[in-house]
């Protein structure tokens, strides 16, 4: 495989003693410190809390995080919000890289294969993209991000932890209807020819399935298509063209609002960024699951990648396995599957310190239950090897619920909607018919083992040949998790206390965790029959679910165009057209029409509003309705609005349905003001943050009222989260526009965020950002007010030169002095609270006063003791109070 990736990046930096200082001197900044601490407290309630039940993990939370937000509240609410503003975190930059370890999960049973791999790379969003041979053509599906941790921890089930030596006893959590691939003709292709057998999008990338008459055609295709064809790759790609294998292409499917927008005629749609973009959302993790003789995974493209190899791999097979050419001390670990599904269904592992299970209190005893839950850990591992052992049962490459997911996620894109919030809702959404298959087809994995391979692969060993597998069983004493804890990617930690396995909340044993055992699961014939009609019966139940119920048809991806023989001629009668409108919404949950039909729905325009708002509300087919609410948002007007409006308002809808009527809302629109009455949605449905930031980057760039910067600026204070993605926009604009709405804007929180920009600009190596804010506060005595008029004074935490510190509070103390003799007290405290900082003090050489509250003369008399009396004596000429005896008395004091 060759893999160009991007994936952004977020780490929190470690508050050092001066930092802290700083906070606790400043109310604006002590806000920020209590966000920082809740994101450490979340941090750490997974490391010492995690057992806790959610109400209660809330409760503890909520209390720390409690004592810091009101230390900080109380504070802004009788201070000025004016002081110094820390940088804006950008996180890194976007040059291409490979990060972290790669990770492949594969399962092999009876001639069928899944092959799940997450990118493990970052870089710009027009070079990411990936290449993986497959012996037949997969059926492709996008997994959960979090899938392998998942699956680490059905090897090694994390253990909640009882320390009865705690006086509390705190619990302690360490967890460090588908069809067959059609088989197509290879014969006859030319050197130079590429057969495309199937385009389809999956969540956010584009994925093209191609054969090849050689790496040439191959590579030129690639090349004329937006897909990076990486150098020396020709030799291994001529070797999988000689043995007829097929190539699946992928790249990221990005783009802004009104680049794929469908409009009548359109026949492509353009939705690429601009070259050399930062990719915005998720890289997600994608399952392929096709038909092979051979068990063969297919890494030889691996190797023309840049950086480490190393690669652990999850391998689930009828016998304990190693890899041909590569030594077996990578073999790691191996897990029966007896154990493997005990790992999965009962309860997590109990280890109880300093007593018995008898010695813990009743209170937390009855939360045990929920402490021990798998399925948070490990439960979308036990969904992934259910679907499996279904597909090698069933012969079927993909299931109903896989399709359906497919669908929702074309939604979800249509609508801008990626990463971890709409994913959950989907998760949600599918769940019950997960449950009903895992249920049913999760016993086949009895029979199985999971072995696990970690090592650094030999370059030369993957370039020449696929990895091939040979039976291979570990010794007993390096298979345990103090040899190889899966979620460590390491040795694990000696434990104390006992260990408690399969124990109910009354200490009833409900099962023992037997190593190595190979109990035999049903005989295949009688396993299979009773899951035929199980899930046949499942299927039932589900065409009958309201929320659940889907098409089983298959089909290949189709691009966004309004097709002519969908619209209705001119002369027709409205029932005609009635007619045609709900022939079209009932091909909406079809995959090979949905979207055809959502384009010519789209075409027809506000005739077609009336049936898509009733079939969003109510029509038993959730993707039904999913691509109503799509065509609703890309007709636009005040019906649709309105319908949009109503559905997210209803609080009987799913919050699936309601979150896509927000992003259908943000879709229509046209202007910041717009948009701003909108940002709420972000809040109460998070998924809809991404659209936000891709509408107002879209009016940008816009004729009709384009949003300003600090328009920008609004939005990341109202949301957040949006920083990361508008701050390249807003980093784009001059310094001298950050000015500007740091000093005059009429909003505070535009005003910070204005300044923390300034700082993130300054921090990224923009000399000119302290010059030029001590030009803006330069003083005046001509002026009629400060430069800062008519909101709170902020200054960017830079690394100031002593230059720059001096010059800088020179002009505010030479304010502050103005203030005083204009009666202007309410600025003179905007100055105090910026001129006692720290950081400034210790940079200039002045001593501050802290926390104490001290007027203009005490200001001078410590000002002039550092630039000397002749400086004062000037600023007092300056201002014209040289001869007033209060300040004589000043420069008397000073010498």
């Amino acid at each position: 495989m060759s893999r160009n990736s991007i994936r952004n990046k977020r780490t929190h930096a470690h508050a050092s003693r001066t930092v802290f200082r700083e906070f606790r001197e400043y109310p604006s900044r002590m806000l920020q410190l209590a966000r920082s601490w809740e994101f450490r407290l979340r941090s750490l309630t997974f490391v010492t809390s995690r057992g806790l039940k959610p109400a209660a993990r809330k409760t503890e939370v909520g209390v720390a995080l409690s004592a810091i937000w009101l230390l900080a509240i109380s504070t802004s609410v009788s201070a000025d919000p004016c002081g110094m503003v820390s940088p804006i975190y950008l996180g890194p930059g976007p040059a291409i890289t490979r990060i972290g370890v790669q990770k492949t999960y594969v399962f092999y049973k009876d001639g069928v294969e899944t092959f799940v791999i997450r990118p493990g790379f970052s870089g710009k969003v027009d070079e990411f993209g990936m290449l993986i041979p497959f012996p037949t053509p997969p059926e492709i599906r996008k997994m959960p991000d979090d899938i392998f941790a998942h699956i680490a921890a059905a090897v090694d089930p994390p253990e909640v932890v009882v320390d009865l030596r705690w006086e509390r006893g705190i619990a302690l959590f360490s967890r460090s209807e588908g069809r067959a691939a059609d088989e197509v003709a290879k014969d006859g292709l030319g050197f130079t020819e590429v057969r495309v057998l199937r385009q389809e999008a999956v969540g956010m990338y584009e994925i093209a399935v191609l054969e090849a008459g050689s790496a040439a055609a191959l590579g030129r295709w690639l090349d004329d298509h937006g897909y990076v064809y990486p150098d020396g790759m020709d030799a291994a790609c001529n070797d999988y063209v000689r043995d007829g294998w097929c190539f699946v292409a992928v790249k990221t499917k990005v783009g802004q609002k009104r680049g794929v927008d469908p409009k009548p005629g359109m026949r492509d749609v353009n939705s690429k960024l601009p070259e050399g973009a930062s990719f915005d959302g998720n890289v997600q993790a994608m399952g392929f699951r096709f038909r092979t003789d051979e068990f063969v995974v297919p890494m030889r493209l691996s190797a023309f990648n840049e950086g480490e190899l190393r690669n652990v791999m999850y391998i689930l097979s009828d016998q304990p396995l190693r890899v041909n050419s590569i030594s077996s001390k990578y073999v790691v670990r191996q897990i029966a599957g007896e154990q493997l599904y005990r790992n999965v269904t009962e309860p997590l592992p109990l280890r109880i310190i300093g007593g018995k299970f008898a010695d813990i209190p009743d209170w937390r005893r009855k939360n045990l239950d929920n402490e021990r839950n798998p399925v948070p850990y490990n439960g979308l591992a036990r969904d992934l090897f259910a679907s499996d052992v279904l597909a090698a049962l069933s012969g079927q490459l993909s299931h109903p619920h896989e399709e359906e997911e497919k669908e929702l996620l074309r939604i979800g894109e249509r609508l801008g909607m990626r990463g971890p919030e709409i994913d959950a809702l989907h998760h949600d959404a599918l769940a019950e018919a997960q449950r009903r298959l895992t249920t049913e087809t999760l016993a086949g994995i009895k029979n199985m083992t999971l072995t696990v391979i970690d090592g650094d692969f030999p370059r030369e060993v993957l370039a020449k040949q696929n990895l091939t597998f040979d039976r291979f069983a570990m010794k007993a004493g390096s298979n345990t998790p103090e040899s190889y804890d899966a979620r460590r990617l390491g040795p694990g930690p000696k434990k104390e206390g006992t260990l408690y396995l399969g124990m109910n909340r009354r200490g009833a044993t409900t099962g023992v965790a037997l190593a190595g055992s190979t109990a035999k699961g049903l005989p295949r014939g009688l396993f299979a029959l009773a899951l035929a009609g199980a899930v046949a019966g499942a299927f039932v139940v589900r065409a009958r679910s309201r929320r659940n119920r889907s098409s089983a048809g298959r089909g290949g991806f189709c691009v966004l165009l309004v097709v002519s023989l969908f619209a209705p001629a001119s002369s027709a009668s409205q029932q005609s057209t009635d007619r045609t409108v709900l022939d079209l919404i009932h091909r909406l949950d079809d995959a090979t029409r949905a979207q055809p039909a959502a384009g010519a729905l789209v075409a027809l325009g506000q005739e077609s509003v009336p049936e898509l708002g009733a079939a969003a509300e109510s029509d038993p087919s959730l993707v039904r309705r999913g691509w109503a609410v799509v065509c609703l948002a890309e007709i636009g007007g005040r019906q649709a609005r309105s319908a949009l409006k109503r559905l997210n308002e209803d609080a009987a809808q799913p919050h699936l349905v309601r979150t896509w009527a927000a992003a259908g809302l943000i879709h229509q629109a046209d202007t910041a003001a717009e948009l701003f009455q909108l940002a709420a949605l972000g809040r109460s449905h998070p998924a809809v943050v991404r659209p936000i930031g891709m509408t107002i980057l879209g009016l940008m760039g816009g004729s009709s009222a384009p949003a300003s910067l600090e328009d920008l600026l609004r939005l990341t204070a109202t949301l957040p989260a949006l920083e990361a993605k508008l701050a390249p926009t807003i980093m784009g604009f001059a310094v001298g526009d950050l000015i500007d709405v740091m000093t005059r804007s009429s909003d505070q929180n535009s005003r910070r965020k204005a300044a923390g920009f300034l700082a993130a600009m300054a921090m990224q190596g923009d000399t000119s950002v302290g010059g030029v804010v001590v030009e803006a506060y330069a003083f005046n005595v001509k002026s009629n007010d400060v430069p800062w008029s008519g909101g709170p004074l902020f200054v960017p935490s830079i690394q100031w030169s002593k230059d720059q510190a001096r010059a800088l509070v020179g002009e505010l103390i030479s304010w502050h002095l103005w203030c005083e003799r204009t009666g202007r007290p309410d600025v003179q405290k905007q100055i105090h609270n910026n001129i006692r900082s720290i950081q400034l003090a210790r940079i200039a050489g002045y001593t501050t006063p802290g926390w104490q509250e001290v007027g203009i003369d005490e200001w001078l008399l410590v000002w002039g003791r550092l630039v000397g009396r002749a400086e004062i004596k000037r600023m007092f000429a300056e201002q014209g109070v040289a001869n007033e005896p209060r300040y004589k008395k000043i420069l008397a004091q000073l010498g």
